[in-house]
Formats: structure tokens, sequence, C-alpha cells
């Protein structure tokens, strides 16, 4: 124990715990703003609004995971800068197409079967979920690009204007008498602000003008240098549907206000989850591919980052079950104290997601994605745990506490596969595949940066 406590600290002196401090102030400062405004947006808005919003953030969420095809995610990958830039404006004009058909999709999905998803819907709810996919695209691209220069700042106030300026045009546009439809048009207004920002903010060579340079032959070697994440779009499909699909599978099997009660406990407890997951993965992402350039060891590092991770996660949930029900009365009123129990259940799962990222991460970079997408698919299952109980009659609660409890085992597997593999790469027993990146788009001198 003393020996994991010695390694810890020393782990919290080295430069990437600083990137990683950065990144987790940037959501720790975003889920401060979250509580700030939850108790007079909860007095705004009615469960059943937040109902219809959270279908909204399914959609734009799930596909913007995936606008860029996961091309984005190797920006950080490359020796080459040449090789990363030709990556991100290969992403960039993916784009414009991906979230054209996401939404295409989900019409087709609506028109198929008009109950899944519930109704009634807002008259213009698809436009809000293009332009909230097209936008939450755009994040996912520009903050990959800043971490690749390690410009962790930009991406930590990004994702902090993420949940307060959204909040901030909820709140106003309820005032003005905007209604439910104000929490749809708040979301699309706070992405157009965190896009301005981290645009205004790019490192040279990935501004605008330099992605519209890059030639279609540079674009071409690049997709087919990095094809390999092209599995990880379905990837991507699975895990963050199944993250973000019960919200909706509720709205369609107990109604707009059941819905509505899970999804504000989740944006309470999970959504800054994922938000402090997405810094938990980008500066280990970068850190283990530099020790697997360098033929470093993977398996004691990443076991270190999971106990850093995992201890206070914990400590968390405990205090959080213990004074859910007051919380919940005291701050945002009684008609929103039902979602108490779903807070406490969403937060055993929040906390065994976090504390399995930097293990899960080791499945990228050591290019084992195939085995992790298998896993993936065969989870993806549990989210029909949520309409099964609701045909037999359950309660809502027992059909997220079920969803959750699989999604426990979910993470733990994904943790045994990167434990897996980051073992058989120390013993040298595998290795990833090299990537070979060829001369005229990544000619030498240009390095990691």
């Amino acid at each position: 124990m003393a020996w994991i406590t010695q390694r810890i600290l020393k782990l919290s002196r080295r430069p990437e715990a600083r990137h990683v401090g950065i990144l987790t102030f940037g959501s720790m400062a975003a889920q401060l703003a979250l509580i700030a405004t939850s108790p007079l947006l909860s007095r705004l808005f009615s469960p059943a609004a937040f109902g219809v919003f959270s279908l909204m953030l399914t959609i734009s969420t799930v596909g913007g995971a995936v606008g860029g095809l996961c091309y984005e995610v190797a920006v950080i990958l490359p020796r080459s800068r040449r090789m990363a830039r030709a990556l991100y404006s290969l992403a960039f004009w993916l784009s414009f197409v991906t979230p054209l058909a996401t939404i295409g999709i989900v019409v087709l999905v609506q028109y198929i079967f008009p109950h899944v998803l519930g109704r009634p819907l807002p008259a213009d709810f698809y436009y809000y979920c293009l332009a909230g996919t097209a936008l939450t695209t755009q994040v996912n691209i520009l903050s990959y690009a800043h971490s690749r220069a390690a410009q962790y700042t930009a991406v930590s106030v990004s994702k902090f204007t993420q949940t307060i300026l959204p909040a901030i045009a909820q709140i106003a546009l309820a005032f003005v008498g905007m209604g439910g439809e104000g929490l749809l048009l708040g979301r699309v207004l706070g992405l157009m602000g965190s896009t301005a920002w981290l645009t205004r903010k790019l490192p040279e060579g990935f501004r605008l003008y330099d992605a519209v340079r890059v030639p279609a032959s540079s674009l071409l070697v690049a997709g087919r240098t990095y094809r390999d994440f092209l599995l990880q779009v379905p990837r991507q499909l699975l895990v963050r549907s199944a993250t973000m699909l019960p919200a909706a599978l509720l709205l369609g099997s107990y109604g707009p206000t059941i819905a509505g009660l899970y999804f504000f406990a989740a944006r309470l407890i999970e959504r800054p989850g994922m938000l402090l997951g997405d810094s938990l993965t980008r500066v280990p992402m970068r850190q283990f591919a530099y020790r697997v350039q360098q033929r470093k060891p993977l398996l004691r590092a990443s076991l270190l980052y999971s106990a850093a991770v995992g201890t206070p996660v914990i400590l968390g949930v405990i205090l959080l079950a213990l004074a859910a029900h007051p919380l919940f009365r005291i701050i945002f009123g009684h008609r929103w104290e039902p979602a108490a129990d779903y807070s406490v259940v969403l937060a055993w799962w929040a906390a065994t997601r976090l504390a399995s990222l930097p293990m899960a991460t080791l499945t990228t970079v050591l290019r084992v994605q195939k085995m992790s997408f298998y896993i993936d698919a065969l989870f993806f299952g549990r989210v029909i745990v949520i309409p099964v109980l609701a045909a037999h009659h359950a309660s809502a609660l027992t059909a997220v506490s079920a969803f959750c409890g699989l999604s426990i085992i979910y993470h733990l597997t994904i943790v045994a596969i990167g434990f897996w593999a980051a073992l058989r790469y120390d013993r040298g027993l595998a290795s990833p595949s090299p990537v070979k990146e060829p001369f005229n788009i990544a000619p030498t001198g240009e390095t990691y940066g």
C-alpha cells in the first residue's frame, strides 16, 4: 500500500499530472456551474421538458462522437505533424456529411417505430438535433487538435463553456417565455460559443485555412494509414448509445416525466463524469502513445492512473448515497426528489467507468480495438433491459438499476482486456502494429508536437 502511495505521489509531480489537473479543473468548474444553475433550471422547466431535451442531447452526443469517423482521435498519435494535420483535415471534411446522415437515420427510425422515442416532439426538434450534432462534432475535432499540441487549458475552458453558456441561454430563453424549446435552443447556442472559443485558440497548422489546404491525395493516404480507427466508429456508436439511450428508452417506455427525472440525475452525476472521463482519456493516451514509441512498459503506469482516479470517485459515491435525498429536496424542490434514487444508482456506474478509463485507453494505444468492439457489441444489449422490464410492469428504478449493474460488469471486462494487452506488451509477446507514415505526407524533421 505504501509503495502504491509513493508511486502516486511521484506520478503527481510529472508534467502529465499537471495536464490532467488542468483538464480536471475545467470539468470540475463545469460541474460547479451545472450545480449552481440547476436549482433555477429545475424551477423554470418541468421534468417532461427535460425528458424531451434528453432525447435531443442523446442524438447530438452519439452523432457528434462519430462525426469525424474517429479520425480526430488518431490526430494525437502520429510523430509527423503533417500526418496529424492530414487526419485533422479529413475529420473536418467528414463533419459536414455525417451529421446529416445521423439525423436521417433518426428520422427513419422514428417513422418506422413511432412509439420508440415517444411523442409529441417540438416542431423544430430535428433542426435542433442537426445543429447540435454538427457543433458537437466540431468541438470534438477541435479539442483533439488542441490536445495534440498539449494546449489543455483551451480544452479545459471549452468544457466549462459547454456547461455555463447553455445554462445561461436556457435561463434567458425561459424568462422570455420560450418554454421547453428553450432547453434545445440554449444547448445549440452554448455549443456555438464553445466552438468559437476553440477555433480562436487553434494551434498553428490546425487552423481552418490549414485544413482546407491539405490536398485530397494526402487525405486518402491518411485515411488508409489509420483506417483501423474506422473500427472505433461502431464501437463509439455502441458505447455512446449504451450510455445515452436509457433516457430515450425511458421516454418511450415510462413517459417524459420519468425520463426527465432520470436525465436530471444523469446530468448531475453521469454527464459530468463523461466530461471528466474525457480528461482522463486524452492525457493518458498521449503519454501511453509516447511510451510505446520509446518501448517503455505500460502496465504499471496504467494501474497507477487507475488507482489515482478510482480512490476519490468511490469515496464520492459513498458520500452521495448518504446525502442524495435531502440535497435534491432542498436544492431542486420536492418535485425533483425522486431523481435522488436514480442519482445513487448512476453514481456507482459512473465511478466504475471513471476508474476503468486509463486501462480502457490501452485498447486504443495497443490497437486491440477489434476485441473491444466485440465486447461492446456483446454488452450493448444491456439497454434492452429497460423496455423489457417496462413491458413486465417493473418500476423505472428497477429497470435503471438492472441496466447500471450490467454496465458495471461491462467496464470491468474492458479493464481486463486492457490489463491483458498491457501485460502481453510488457512481456514482449505482442506490440501494436507499426504505422508506416508515407514520406510524401510525413517528411523528416516534423516530429511529435
